[in-house]
């Protein structure tokens, strides 16, 4: 059977089988099973013909069937794709999935690429890399991710690439299908622009909690509040009082408050235990019950000449509504952080402030370019300067420096800014595009 007869059989739909495109894959010899010898309606090209890996069909190496796509090269600057274009309706949601194996490469993540890019004839609208990939058995990883047609765009281009290293890569069940579009995941975050006036632990945490009543009572999913307030302008600092506790009378306060509202609330606190002080942040889940505590990395010396003592770790915590980081005020400054709370998962940031001497603006630049960097919302709280919410595209939603304020938003952790990106054409999705951009080969695996 010749390659033009098995390409019509699949169009039609007359060719089934293990590793053959279902009626509802717009993928055509999406396990590489047409014939044993030809990867049958994939083309094989790359940007310098000489420098392409060596592409044929595996019968001996697949993930299931018969065979798949082996890609091969000993040059270590090799650059070569597996292509097929194809009909699809714009604005409309697909699931894309790929398996793919790999042997002696230099990085899965420089390496190995899918890209999809979104056509109206032969203007290029825009693009999307798929960028969730989790290891499976016997060396196989998997590829999935959920992406929406660029409104206007009638074909796509589907590009399995291998790029830049010796080795081999290898391919099969290759999926493309329409699905159901992700529903927004709505919640209501809080914050407040207020400054405890002291001049006792007590006023401060009556004050506080009325300030938490007020979002509670506004119905917020979450809110977050400022760095080592119970303590603020009564000039204990970080001395070892019950106060600066996980067990004294403000935590006990944001517990009793989180189960009465049902709230999550994030706060900064200061914890001695035994003789070692941390600076803190703590997590109250909607029971009231402590889910997390993240500890404040990097320390300022008027901390350290306190007794303080640095965390090392940056944890991601999983609440009911998404994943959430946090940090502590100076850690802001250093942008490592916020990178590796948002490489590890976390949807938003919460940053306890005391305040920022530098001023209101450059607080909101600060806030504004971690969200952006990193395509997550950023909320902070703070003394000195603005308290702010903004989005994954750095606007700022919320904001205010009025004492005594309450600022709430609500926002979807399912909103994706689309960028006009000037080294690719047309709109890219910049959650995907620096995920799988950023050269970890080089940078090192942040965090760990």
């Amino acid at each position: 059977m010749n390659n033009r007869v098995l390409t019509l059989l699949f169009a039609t739909g007359l060719l089934t089988g293990p590793g053959i495109a279902k009626a509802d894959n717009l993928i055509l010899n999406p396990g590489f099973e047409a014939s044993p010898v030809n990867p049958v309606s994939w083309k094989i090209t790359g940007p310098v013909e000489s420098m392409q890996p060596t592409t044929t069909v595996d019968n001996n190496i697949f993930f299931s069937g018969r065979s798949g796509l082996k890609m091969e090269s000993s040059n270590p600057n090799c650059h070569g794709r597996a292509v097929q274009t194809f009909g699809i309706t714009g604005d409309q949601t697909y699931l894309v999935t790929a398996r793919f194996r790999t042997e002696n490469i230099s990085s899965v993540h420089k390496n190995v690429l899918i890209r999809v890019k979104w056509f109206r004839g032969k203007e290029q609208l825009g693009y999307n890399y798929i960028y969730t990939i989790e290891g499976e058995s016997d060396g196989w990883f998997h590829a999935s991710d959920r992406i929406k047609a660029v409104k206007g765009s009638t074909t796509a281009e589907l590009s399995l690439e291998f790029r830049w290293s010796t080795g081999t890569v290898w391919w099969d069940d290759i999926s493309f299908e329409a699905c159901a579009e992700e529903l927004p995941r709505k919640i209501k975050v809080g914050t407040f622009y207020f400054r405890p006036p002291g001049p006792t632990v007590e006023k401060n945490i009556a004050l506080m909690s009325e300030m938490i009543d007020k979002a509670g009572k506004e119905g917020c999913t979450i809110i977050c509040l400022p760095e080592g307030w119970p303590t603020c302008n009564t000039g204990l600092g970080m001395q070892k009082t019950e106060s600066n506790t996980l067990e004294g009378s403000a935590s006990a306060m944001m517990s009793e408050k989180a189960k009465e509202y049902g709230m999550y609330i994030v706060s900064g606190l200061y914890s001695w235990k035994g003789d070692t002080l941390k600076n803190v942040a703590v997590l109250y889940g909607r029971t009231g019950k402590i889910e997390g505590i993240y500890e404040k990395v990097q320390l300022p010396d008027s901390e350290t000449e306190a007794g303080a003592v640095p965390g090392n770790t940056f944890p991601v915590f999983t609440t009911d509504f998404g994943r959430i980081g946090i940090l502590i005020c100076w850690d802001s400054a250093f942008p490592e952080i916020s990178r590796i709370l948002a490489i590890n998962g976390a949807e938003i940031l919460f940053c306890p402030v005391w305040g920022d001497v530098r001023g209101p603006e450059s607080w909101k630049l600060t806030a504004r370019a971690r969200a952006f960097d990193n395509g997550v919302y950023f909320v902070t709280n703070i003394f000195d300067g603005h308290s702010v919410i903004v989005n994954p595209a750095g606007d700022i939603l919320q904001e205010s420096g009025i004492q005594g304020t309450l600022i709430t938003s609500e926002i979807d952790l399912n909103f994706n800014p689309p960028w006009n990106w000037i080294g690719n054409a047309g709109l890219g999705i910049w959650k995907g595009v620096w995920r799988k951009d950023r050269r970890a080969d080089l940078f090192g695996i942040l965090g760990e």
